[in-house]
């Protein structure tokens, strides 16, 4: 019967994944289509996305999660909603909008200042903003964005990312409709119908000529509701965060226009036809008037007509059908969620290999190699299907690397445990690959994922080619560090675990081999950087942060190649090396990032820095252990004899010395963590 309970697991994880894809969200037939209506392409921030990325990527910014989680109706239970439904709720129904608790605070300070309830952590826009805490919030939003981001206080962080999450909430809840529109369709049809007879009374009563004043009033007042004009000038600078809604021409995706643009040159298009007043708004236009107005009377059939009609519009052109299917394929994209299910398949590999050492039996360890390679599978066409839709290498910012130094690390664990067959491939590949996509998940709260690049960094070949081969080169400096982590915690728990010479000696080699591997890519892909840098910024090398940390890793690791063949170290030695390694690779990789300064930098991240030293502490204090446990076995479980043999320290004493490293180690970094999350 053991043999067959591989195949089982296996089979119903892959059951599982191919279901998932298999019935994705479909279309609503007696209820709105609001996964219909996230599938339509838009554009924002340089690049066609599906209205569901949109959505997504704001509420990940606003409640640090890609869905909400509130009850649709008084007396319902709190349940899961799709951030599409949220955003548009938003759009056709802002009073209800506005009493969603989707706005995330975890700073007792600031929940203080704007009179919350310190005792929850989700807030509406109606809660944040009661009496006066907009415009508090405004105006200290503008003091802060002003102050050093390296001399915020955890305060003022909170606080402007409160402010920032607002801003984003109020530019999304005018992308769709006028702000002051209390039925889009309607106002559009009849602004649409008065236009002729609302141009000539607004003309004559310019003149002082005779005209019905009503009719005036009437069209005045629509074109009230219609033009924003701080809608205009944030559409005109750029800053506004709304998405581009309007495929006005179809063959660049910079011939999009905002909502608000589009009815502006509709009006003045029509204004300008002298005697001939008659304004003609977009298809698309009067099809997102529709939609809205529909859901906003809770009317599913008219809003799936309208969305018909759209998608018809939309199938209707060569350019804008790559768009919608573009879109679509995007929208299953994130609704299959590949790397999530990569990270509950490494969590259930690892603890099958980790069984797998405590048992006889085979079947733990053949079980989560091909849950691995299952899982690995996946990873793999979710990194094509994201260059795919990128048009882009796999690395092109933190999250894709995160991504892509783990899936590296899970290809090499593989390999390992094809060869040696003893688990430990299992564990290093299934650790690596979750904790790299844990981390993924966190860089994604930032928002979208896959933003253009500059042209500079989205053209050249040889940045195509090193930032693969450095990312291969981290991955496996990982896989290194994570194996001699491995061996420390097997000769710690040697008296349950067989952990005899040919075990520690086939891990030794392992450690080794990939040091060797990951020395040549690091090297070759610093080269060729400076190769890309040569070309775009006229110098090979320019002593940037990012170059200092990527010629770090290379020195690091020829260090412990030629101190082992030197014999200024041996196992134990190059096996802390190894951990060390790992110290040296994340902050080269990840924290030069986070300085705020040099080319490379993203700008400085609080709480992914403070998880960073947590990640520096840990490594260092199982570098300490491991030192310390080859002193304990090279003179016996029961005493540490000094050198000249007329001393003895007991154990515990090593525990206690150990454990007082420990706590200085990561006192600091768990405090500072606290501090920069607001406790």
């Amino acid at each position: 019967m053991k043999k067959f309970i591989p195949a089982i697991i296996v089979s119903i994880m892959t059951i599982w994944s191919i279901v998932s894809l298999l019935f994705l969200p479909n279309s609503e037939t007696t209820k709105p289509d609001i996964f219909g209506f996230a599938k339509l392409p838009v554009l924002l921030d340089g690049r066609i996305q599906p209205i569901d990325s949109t959505a997504r990527n704001a509420m990940r910014v606003i409640r640090h999660k890609s869905t909400g989680r509130y009850a649709r109706t008084e007396g319902e239970d709190e349940k899961t909603i799709p951030a599409v439904e949220w955003l548009i709720e938003l759009a056709a129904k802002p009073s209800m909008a506005k009493k969603r608790p989707v706005f995330r605070i975890d700073n007792e300070e600031v929940k203080d200042n704007l009179g919350l309830d310190k005792g929850e952590k989700h807030f509406s826009v109606e809660q944040i903003t009661a009496g006066d805490n907009f415009a508090r919030l405004a105006k200290e939003g503008a003091r802060i964005h002003s102050k050093k981001a390296e001399l915020r206080t955890p305060y003022e962080k909170s606080l402007k990312s409160v402010a920032d999450a607002l801003m984003i909430y109020q530019r999304l809840s005018k992308s769709f409709r006028p702000q002051n529109s209390l039925n889009f369709q309607q106002e559009l049809n009849e602004l649409s119908n008065i236009f002729p007879t609302g141009m000539a009374a607004a003309q004559a009563h310019e003149t002082g000529a005779e005209h019905n004043e009503d009719e005036h009033q009437n069209f005045t007042r629509l074109l009230e509701i219609m033009i924003d004009p701080s809608m205009q000038e944030g559409d005109k600078s750029g800053v506004m965060f709304w998405p581009r809604i309007i495929p006005v021409s179809y063959g660049s995706q910079s011939q999009w226009q905002s909502l608000s643009t589009n009815i502006l040159g509709s009006i003045t298009s029509g204004a300008m036809a002298q005697s001939n007043w008659k304004v003609d708004f977009h298809p698309a236009l009067k099809s997102y008037a529709g939609m809205i107005s529909a859901y906003s009377n809770d009317d599913a059939s008219t809003f799936n007509a309208h969305l018909a009609t759209y998608r018809d519009y939309l199938k209707q052109n060569e350019g804008l059908v790559r768009s919608l299917n573009k879109s679509s394929n995007e929208f299953a994209f994130n609704n299959f969620d590949p790397f999530y299910k990569c990270e509950i398949i490494y969590v259930l590999a690892f603890l099958l290999a980790c069984g797998g050492w405590l048992t006889i039996s085979k079947w733990p360890n053949q079980t989560a190699y091909y849950l691995i390679a299952l899982a690995a599978v996946i990873q793999t066409a979710g990194l094509i299907f994201r260059m795919w839709l990128e048009g882009r290498p796999p690395v092109t910012n933190l999250y894709s690397a995160a991504v892509f130094v783990g899936w590296g690390a899970v290809i090499l664990g593989l390999i390992l445990e094809r060869i040696y067959k003893d688990g430990i491939g299992n564990v290093v590949a299934s650790s690596v690959g979750f904790v790299t996509l844990l981390v993924a998940g966190g860089l994604s709260l930032s928002g979208d994922t896959m933003e253009m690049l500059q042209a500079v960094l989205d053209t050249n070949f040889w940045l195509a080619t090193h930032v693969v081969i450095i990312t291969i080169g981290y991955s496996a400096t990982f896989v290194a560090g994570f194996l001699a982590i491995v061996y420390v915690i097997r000769d710690f728990i040697s008296n349950k675990v067989s952990f005899d010479k040919t075990n520690r000696t086939g891990l030794t080699k392992m450690i080794y081999g990939i040091i060797c591997f990951a020395t040549l890519f690091s090297f070759v892909g610093t080269v060729l950087g400076g190769i890309w840098a040569d070309q775009s910024w006229g110098r090979f090398w320019g002593w940037d942060p990012k170059e200092n940390g990527a010629l770090m890793i290379v020195i690091w690791n020829a260090a412990i190649l030629h101190s082992r063949w030197g014999g200024i170290i041996r196992e134990r030695g190059m096996v802390a090396a190894a951990i060390f390694g790992n110290v040296i690779t994340a902050w080269s990789f990840f924290g030069t990032n986070m300085l705020g300064i040099g080319l490379h930098s993203y700008g400085f991240m609080d709480k992914a820095f403070a998880w960073l030293m947590v990640f520096v502490c840990t490594q260092i204090v199982i570098m300490t252990g491991g030192l310390m446990l080859g002193t304990l076995n090279r003179t016996g479980k029961n005493a540490v004899q000094s050198v000249n043999g007329s001393a003895a320290i007991h154990p515990v004493t090593w525990l206690i010395v150990e454990g007082i490293i420990i706590f200085a180690t990561t006192s600091g970094a768990i405090f500072y963590l606290l501090k920069a999350i607001g406790i």
